[in-house]
Formats: structure tokens, sequence, C-alpha cells
């Protein structure tokens, strides 16, 4: 691993064993685990899912650049998302800024819709999440909002699995789980086999609860069983057990949504989450996030958060903070931290 990976590696490793002691102790000061930077809140889709995108502008370049060097110190990982974060037309440099601050990993999450634009972007990041929840064109058409859109970004799915096999960059799909996509999902997994690419789910939301139709569902339980026994049987599920068992039966949890801190376009950080939005203060008035953390620690708490959202980008990381050992067993989720290629298999090429 080259050094400036290795220092960040590092830095994540040492920030999760704080958090993990901070969960066992019950303490608040909670150091990021990886940050997740809208640089937008536009987008080009209007998933049924997705809640309100607020008031929040975007900077000015310049300043979004003085915002990852306040949001680097002490934080290696990093999540460029939205919104539709290819509809910003100085992605490109944010990410080479990325690099230069050395960010390890640099994820990209994006609709992937605008292809000719993820193409120069993989020169830039270690992984690359894009949104599907359904190979079916009505189901996923409906899903997104936009008539027509399916049959297009699987195809750019297709050209990304390829390129992003010879740039060294992890592909992974994201998929929402809603009453209508749950018959996809076993073909959901054997596309993500086929193409090399890893999947991950995470149940239909409202702003702070699951889709009621997921609750007491037995198609449901059914399909995430299905992903509990392919996960087991080796198929490219990044998601870990634990997971998989919690939104299963939408089991009482805790939520530490600073681990995962979110960072407006225009830098407000809001507390406890950005969903309950309680509070918000800028970034740019502390010298750097993890400042910011401490001196707001006693909003960093999401404790009465037991039976509401369950997001992988709090639940998964919930899940490992209390049991850290479990992470041994979960390989995926072990290279996609530390920015190994993955080493999904092609069942065509294998067999």
């Amino acid at each position: 691993m080259p050094r400036d990976k290795t220092r960040a590696y590092t830095e994540l490793c040492a920030n999760f064993l704080i958090d993990a002691l901070c969960v066992r102790v019950r303490s608040r000061r909670i150091r990021p685990l990886i940050t997740n930077f809208y640089v937008t809140k536009r987008c080009n889709l209007r998933c049924r899912y997705c809640y309100p995108p607020g008031d929040e502008e975007a900077l000015p370049v310049e300043e979004m650049l003085g915002l990852l060097a306040k949001i680097r110190p002490h934080n290696p990982a990093i999540n460029f998302t939205g919104g539709e974060p290819l509809l910003v037309e100085d992605l490109e440099c944010l990410l080479v800024k990325a690099n230069e601050l050395r960010f390890h990993p640099i994820i990209l999450s994006t609709n992937g819709l605008l292809f000719e634009r993820i193409i120069p972007a993989l020169d830039h990041i270690h992984h690359l999440v894009i949104s599907l929840d359904s190979l079916d064109p009505e189901v996923n058409d409906r899903m997104s909002g936009v008539p027509g859109v399916t049959s297009q970004v699987i195809a750019h799915v297709k050209c990304c699995a390829a390129l992003a096999a010879r740039r060294g960059v992890h592909l992974s799909l994201h998929a929402v789980l809603a009453p209508e996509t749950l018959a996809g999902i076993p073909d959901l997994i054997e596309f993500c086999q086929t193409h090399g690419i890893t999947l991950s789910v995470s149940p239909e939301h409202g702003r702070f609860a699951p889709h009621p139709g997921l609750v007491g569902n037995a198609n449901y339980v059914a399909s995430v069983d299905r992903l509990i026994e392919s996960k087991r049987g080796g198929k490219p599920i990044a998601c870990s057990l634990g997971y998989l068992r919690a939104i299963r039966t939408f089991s009482e949890h805790g939520c530490y949504p600073f681990v995962s801190p979110r960072i407006e376009p225009d830098g407000r950080v809001y507390f406890p989450c950005q969903r309950i939005a309680s509070r918000a203060v800028y970034l740019q008035e502390y010298g750097n996030l993890v400042e910011l953390m401490r001196r707001e620690f006693e909003w960093i708490d999401g404790e009465e958060c037991r039976q509401r959202c369950f997001l992988a980008c709090y639940l998964e990381v919930e899940h490992y903070l209390r049991r850290p050992i479990s992470l041994l067993g979960e390989d995926r989720m072990r290279q996609w931290i530390s920015g190994r290629r993955s080493a999904v298999r092609n069942p065509r090429k294998t067999a």
C-alpha cells in the first residue's frame, strides 16, 4: 500500500478504535469515519424516497476547496454526494484537491446518468457508487421519477464496470428496497456478480421512518433473508450480516450520526443529524471539522433514535462500533475501507 494510503488508513483505524471506545463508555467525543460532502442539492432525477433538498446553495468552488481543507484534519475518508454531484461543473477540481489533501478512500456517489463526466472522475477516486434500484425499467423509472432513464443507467454501469476494472476503482451499486423492487433483488445480485460489482442496499425511508409497506411485509423479510443467504454463499453483497439482520426486523438500535457527518453545499452542519436538523452551525466558523465536533459535542447524540432511521450510513457503522470484532469476518468491507480492489469474480469467466 502506498505511503499516503497507509497514513490515511492508519488514521481511519485510529478513529475507529477511538469511536468504539466512546460507544463503550458512552462518551460523545466521536471522531469522523467518513464525511459526506453534499456538493450540490440539485439533481436530474426525482426519486420518490429523497426528502426535500433544502435551501443550502452551493458555494463558489474556491470556498468549497476551503471546506475540503477544513474537513481533512484527522478525517481521511470522504464521499462526494448530493443531489447529483456530477452536475457541479468544477467537481474535478474538488476531486483533484481531495487527492492533494491525501484523502483516502475518495468516494463518488452518483445516479450514473452523466456518463461522460464519470470518465474523467475515475482518475481521482477510489470508489464509485451508482444508484440503481431495479433492472426492470418500469419499476426503476417509477422509483426515479423520470421515464426512460433505466436503460441508460444500466448501459453506463456496464461501461463503468469495464473502465473501473482497468483503472483500479471499486464499483458498487446501491439499491433501495421498496415494495415494488423486492421481486427484482435476485436479478440485481446476479447482475452484480456477472459484472464484478458489489451491491449494497437500504430500506426505503421517509424522512425518519421506513416505508410502511415494508414493515411487517413477508416479501420484504424474504428478500432480506435472500440477501443474507447470498452473502453467506459468496455473492458480492457489501452490507454486513449485522446490518441486514437489523433492517430485516427494524430492530431497536442506537445512532451516532457524527461518525458519518454531513457537510452541506454552503458549509452548514446540522445537529444532531441532517434529518432532524434541530440546530445548524457553519464549518467556515471553525478551524476544522474535528474542532467543530469537539466544541459542539453535546449535540452529537442520536441515542433517542432507537427505532427510527435505518440508513446504512448510520446503522452499518453503529453495528461495527458496537461489535468491532465482526469486522474481521467482513472481507469485502475491509477491502472497501482500505481501498483495495474487491475480488469479485465473474462466474462466466471462472465456470
